[in-house]
């Protein structure tokens, strides 16, 4: 794989205090047709091998503030 290509990988974590699941994702403008709000990095929680928890949150202009706000609002 490329490094541009991986630049662009989800992100799996567990939150420290819930154990809740958090996936960090980047979506980009061609998925604004499906009802997405533009091109950037989303979250949202998800259970191993099953769908997303809800709506996923976003767009963040980076991972990096993707994952921090996943982190503050997943408590």
């Amino acid at each position: 794989m490329t490094r541009a290509n991986r630049r662009h990988e989800p992100l799996f974590d567990i939150h420290p205090v819930t154990g809740a699941s958090i996936e960090i994702f980047y979506a980009d403008n061609g998925l604004t047709t499906f009802g997405w709000r533009g091109a950037g990095w989303f979250w949202h929680l998800r259970r191993s091998g099953a769908a997303p928890d809800g709506e996923a949150v976003g767009p963040f202009p980076t991972s990096y503030s993707a994952y921090r706000d996943a982190l503050r609002s997943s408590k």
